[in-house]
């Protein structure tokens, strides 16, 4: 069985805004939601620029986190995303719809080193014991309590969703990783729609110390708010972000059933290892080049007729010109690449790392329906080896048929989507 699949909810939480209206409107504005920011409790962490959710708004629209059994921030953003997207696709039941699932990208748990000093006893020495007796000193929303597949698990649990409940930790890939299988599932007729995205947040001292030590943030201060420079000769390293995003995918016999207005289709996923190092892509570009390919093939799409690709691109040194060439490989054909209208939604989101391919797949699904580009923000001088059409600065009104959205996350793990105007 072979179904199509079509994009009939939408959810979205980010530093842009609450909803996906919102962000939409952000991207195609211009607006970047990158701005100074300090590691809570921290002086001198060098990384200073950051895309944060609001809190207070968050808690002002949501609720403060005052419940029994606290959520991880992560958690938290992603359960509101879920809430947006089923409302977003009319589904108040969605056990009534038939086999739903659920299928997520999330990051590293919140886990807190400091916590673990509670299981140091008065002799200096740490012992499970003295830990467990001091349980009720700890965060429940901290690592020491929150599981990897939390957000799959918490998001099925909070709208009854009794299909499979799937968790990618694919790194900078996950949430697309996710989308992908999801994708697939309902195509082979597995379940009849799914719930997928991705959630992170990893604006914190471990997760941030972590980065740093790999060398990813951007820590210059040179170009203030604008300082996520993709495809930029002066680009110096990526700009974390929070927040999450949701879509429910649906098979077309589904939406028809129910009368549900549909955004786009999803045509096809691919995916892809680099195996080469885990901190750099390979310097050809093959991962990438195969993920694009596979996700083209997938969908029966040729690279002629794709109008835009949403890059990955995350304005560090490595990534956008090892992308670029990945690019031009798989439009390679008549020279299609330069006909290409490229966008990196991240110099406006910021990264939101295993979330990261949710918001721009739906920032791509919006693309195809309402015929916008959003641009890339702060390319005033571009690097000669990325020298395709990137829209900079001023979101471009064009036709986009067909388009393709791009994930490429540390350990060389790739995945792409591909997405087209839906058509009865």
């Amino acid at each position: 069985m072979s179904r199509r699949v079509v994009v009939t909810g939408l959810g979205a939480v980010c530093g842009l805004g609450l909803d996906w209206q919102t962000m939409w409107e952000g991207l195609t504005a211009g607006r970047s939601a990158i701005r100074r920011w300090r590691l809570p409790g921290v002086e001198d962490f060098p990384v200073r620029y950051a895309a944060p959710v609001d809190d207070a708004a968050f808690a002002g629209r949501y609720g403060a986190d005052e419940g029994p059994a606290p959520m991880e921030r992560r958690a938290r953003f992603g359960l509101a995303a879920a809430g947006q997207a089923l409302a977003d696709a009319g589904i108040e039941e969605p056990g009534a719809l038939g086999r739903v699932g659920t299928a997520v990208g999330s990051g590293v748990p919140e886990r807190d080193p400091y916590e673990l000093l509670h299981a140091v006893g008065e002799d200096g020495r740490p012992s499970w014991q003295t830990l467990f007796a001091r349980r009720s000193q700890l965060d429940r929303a901290s690592g020491l309590f929150c599981t990897n597949d939390a957000l799959a698990a918490g998001i099925a649990a909070r709208h009854r969703l009794r299909g499979p409940a799937l968790n990618f930790s694919t790194a900078c890939a996950g949430a697309t990783h996710a989308i992908g299988h999801g994708f697939r599932m309902i195509r082979r007729g597995e379940v009849d729609a799914m719930l997928v995205g991705g959630a992170d947040s990893v604006l914190n001292l471990p997760t941030m110390t972590g980065l740093h030590l790999l060398g990813a943030p951007s820590t210059s201060e040179l170009f203030g708010d604008r300082l996520c420079r993709a495809f930029d000769r002066d680009r110096s390293g990526l700009v974390a972000a929070e927040g999450a995003a949701m879509l429910v995918l649906e098979s077309e016999e589904s939406a028809r059933r129910r009368g549900a207005a549909v955004y786009a289709e999803v045509a096809g996923f691919g995916s892809s290892l680099d195996a080469y190092q885990v901190t750099a892509p390979h310097p050809e570009g093959h991962g990438a080049a195969l993920a694009m390919s596979r996700a083209l093939a997938d969908g029966e799409v040729a690279p002629g007729e794709v109008d835009s690709v949403n890059a990955h691109g995350t304005s560090t040194p490595l990534n956008d010109p090892i992308e670029t060439r990945a690019i031009k490989d798989v439009f390679a054909a008549d020279e299609h690449y330069r006909k290409l209208a490229v966008t990196a939604n991240k110099t406006m989101l910021g990264h939101l790392i295993a979330a990261a391919g949710a918001p721009e797949l739906i920032a791509t699904v919006l693309s195809v329906r309402d015929g916008i580009v959003p641009p890339t923000l702060n390319l005033e001088n571009p690097d000669p080896a990325c020298d395709l059409d990137y829209v900079p600065e001023k979101a471009r009104h064009q036709e986009v048929s067909v388009a393709v959205s791009n994930s490429f996350g540390f350990g060389g793990l790739n995945a792409s989507l591909v997405v087209r105007g839906y058509e009865h």
